[in-house]
């Protein structure tokens, strides 16, 4: 039964397992040298976090950000974020009580330690684990390096409060603790009254709002409880319940995502949400990942172990997979209780302790089979979806049931050898001590953040900021070089991603050009723009309305470009403390260009803004080659975007050239209608056409044999090269 009001020995465990999660997480991330106002992590995904927090702040939700993509607008419907909007409430919450959004970022991920410990600790106890022996593992389970390791890079992952729950559910489903089926008679039996039942309806809307992961990997684990159960028991009814609770988390997550499903479906995919089937090999997670310590551990001969490890191939997130020594023995546990008991499928219910052990090993070992280098998941992304691709996130769930073993294993060591008080005070202690080696043992001195240096970075970045705010107008645009692509771009120069979000994050009313999204025209047309000579540039950006143009020294590998700047715009107005920074206004030069275009301003305006736009969207690769001969890879079926912006048709010249591993068909189709042969020696390909105002598309269609290159999975049909659409004028 579940105790909706615990009693006060019951609520002092609660209190103290909280007191023990914030005491640990204080020394291990020294958070008494932290100021609050700075996020724990100043750099890649964190910036792209905070970025969302400061949405929800600024505008009441994260989707619409009005201040980035200048000219356009942050539209994050095409990235959907959706499925974490239980996520994104919490956050307004804090909202309430602050609107810095550094407090807000670092307050909702410090809760988040706290929040796992209870849900972890009411799970085990549902689950019939005594106080002291939950306490231990519930707060080993708040403290894992997946924990740490993924901090305010992956924020969302880092509240896994959910997935103790959705073990919980999973486990009364197997266990014959939760269904519709009398046991008795083997007839259906509903009582909508039933705790468990009603419990279960509500943690599996909330999974449903909480990630797609958890939600993806909680129908997993229904299924295979819902074999279990049926199979147990003799009786397909048993697929009843199971197959509801799916339908309930599966129905919820669709319609969080509803409004990007709408959008993409709208206005088509963008290449972020594309996904290979060979992802899920790449993050998937390996064995001996969960069985090896914690990278940089304290003591140096285990550091030099995982660090040696870490040589191989295709580490990267999975590295946050280790379940700690006493996570180990749980997981070491599990699989000996498989090979020693051999559970029979039939006999689940009542082998072991209520059959909890044997229910625990079963999905132990399913939870590996799926997630594991060259498991299951490689055949669902490559049959069913590939949207799926971080498998290595199941290890949150199997540290959860090794850690609820070795509470089982504490308890049946305490009902055989701790029958007297002396020796409860003493086991106590005991456990306590193991608590403190486990910290040690799942903690790392790398988890603690460079306080100093994030400050000091904050601060500069701040006042350089700020003095921009006080120059500028309201709403002032202000473009940001280098270009770098949004979200997810690889390193430009020494820049991380996403630091060209610190902008926005250290402003208010001010519009930024970064956050163009891939595969939209904010980005087609920033990438005309870079592509322009300096002088040109410089031009084409103060005449499409900013009047700040703002530069970050560590995304280039030399001065040639700031020095072409100060060579048409004079000395910057700003430069930041640490020199990273600079900023032109371009205030004056634009009222030069009024002057020298005088009633031609309006018209050259309109030219900058709605230039041609192409954007390659389903089955094209980027470009690639050396600049005299650039080229891109598209499937047997491809697709090319053309927007013209401006109010007037167009006359344009296509020109490139097709080739296929073999003698194929190309059928063009949409603006074009053509069918031409090709073939290995590239056919040359030029036609003049008309281009009304609006969207229109260009599509490929070739019958040719896939080309199969070394170490390249992708679908490689139909190459062009040198593209271009120039109009008539050009």
């Amino acid at each position: 039964m579940i105790k909706l009001r615990p009693s006060p020995k019951s609520f002092s465990a609660y209190v103290l397992a909280v007191f023990l999660t914030v005491l640990f997480v204080t020394v291990t991330l020294k958070l008494w040298q932290a100021d609050l106002r700075v996020p724990l992590t100043y750099y890649g995904e964190a910036n792209y976090n905070a970025m969302l927090v400061k949405g929800v702040l600024d505008f009441g939700w994260h989707v619409d950000n009005p201040a980035m993509a200048a000219p356009g607008e942050l539209n994050l419907r095409d990235v959907p974020m959706m499925d974490n909007n239980l996520l994104f409430a919490m956050i307004k919450l804090i909202g309430l009580f602050t609107k810095d959004y550094g407090v807000a970022l670092n307050l909702f991920y410090l809760l988040t330690f706290p929040l796992v410990t209870l849900s972890a600790m009411f799970a085990l106890r549902q689950l019939g684990i005594s106080q002291l022996s939950a306490i231990f593992a519930s707060v080993l389970y708040s403290m894992l390096p997946y924990h740490l390791d993924r901090g305010l890079h992956h924020l969302f992952l880092s509240a896994y409060f959910l997935v103790p729950l959705a073990a919980l559910v999973t486990l009364w489903l197997a266990m014959g603790k939760l269904t519709l089926v009398d046991a008795t008679i083997g007839k259906f039996r509903l009582n909508w009254r039933e705790p468990k039942l009603l419990a279960s309806a509500i943690i599996c809307l909330l999974i449903s709002a909480g990630g797609t992961y958890y939600a993806f990997f909680t129908c997993f684990f229904l299924l295979v409880a819902a074999c279990i159960s049926s199979v147990s028991r003799r009786n397909w009814r048993c697929l009843i319940l199971p197959a509801a609770m799916i339908a309930i988390v599966f129905g919820g997550l669709m319609l969080n995502l509803l409004p990007g499903v709408l959008h993409l479906r709208q206005y088509g995919d963008t290449p972020i949400v594309r996904r290979a089937a060979i992802d899920a090999e790449l993050y998937s997670f390996r064995l001996s990942q969960l069985l090896l310590p914690v990278t940089g551990h304290r003591v140096a001969l285990l550091a030099k172990l995982k660090a040696a490890f870490n040589q191989r191939q295709f580490i990267n997130e999975n590295d946050t997979s280790s379940l700690g020594m006493i996570g180990l023995v749980g997981f070491v546990t599990l699989f000996g209780w498989l090979l020693v008991r051999k559970p029979e499928l039939e006999r689940l219910e009542t082998d072991g302790s209520g059959g909890l052990l044997s229910q625990l090993s079963v999905l132990n070992l399913a939870a590996v089979l799926l997630g594991t280098f060259g498991g299951l998941s490689a055949l669902i992304a490559l049959v069913i979806t590939p949207k799926i691709r971080a498998y290595n996130r199941l290890s949150i769930f199997i540290a959860f049931f090794s850690l609820l073993t070795v509470g089982w294993l504490l308890d049946k060591f305490a009902e055989r050898f701790v029958k007297t008080s002396s020796r409860q005070t003493a086991f106590a202690a005991c456990l306590l001590v193991a608590l403190a080696f486990g910290i040690f043992d799942q903690t790392s001195a790398r988890f603690v953040p460079d306080y100093p240096k994030n400050k000091a970075e904050f601060d500069s970045d701040q006042k350089f900021m700020r003095q921009l705010q006080t120059a500028l107008p309201a709403g002032a645009m202000i473009f940001q070089l280098p270009l770098v692509s949004f979200p997810e771009s690889p390193k430009v120069g020494r820049m991380f991603d996403y630091d060209h979000a610190r902008g926005y994050l250290h402003s208010e009313g001010l519009r930024w050009s970064y956050g163009a999204m891939q595969g939209r025209d904010d980005e087609a047309w920033q990438k005309l723009l870079i592509a322009k000579p300096t002088a040109e540039l410089i031009e084409t950006v103060a005449l499409s309305g900013f009047q700040g143009l703002y530069l970050n020294r560590e995304g280039f590998s030399d001065t040639k470009i700031e020095s072409e700047l100060e060579a048409a715009l004079g000395k910057p107005q700003f430069t930041s403390d640490n020199g990273r920074l600079v900023f032109f206004d371009l205030r004056s030069f634009g009222a030069q260009l009024q002057t020298k275009y005088g009633d031609q301003f309006a018209a050259k305006r309109e030219e900058a803004l709605h230039p041609l736009l192409l954007v390659w969207a389903e089955g094209c690769s980027e470009l690639e080659g050396p600049p005299d001969n650039r080229y891109r890879w598209c499937s047997a079926i491809g697709e090319l975007e053309i927007t013209n912006g401006s109010a007037q048709a167009r006359e344009v010249k296509l020109e490139t050239s097709f080739a296929t591993e073999n003698d194929a068909t190309l059928s063009i189709s949409g603006l074009l209608n053509e069918q031409v042969k090709t073939g290995k020696e590239p056919l040359a390909f030029s036609r003049s056409f008309t281009i009304p105002p609006g969207k229109h598309r260009i599509h490929f269609r070739s019958d040719g044999r896939r080309v199969l290159a070394p170490g390249d999975f992708r679908y490689l049909v139909l190459k062009l090269s040198n593209f271009k659409i120039t109009t008539e004028r050009e």
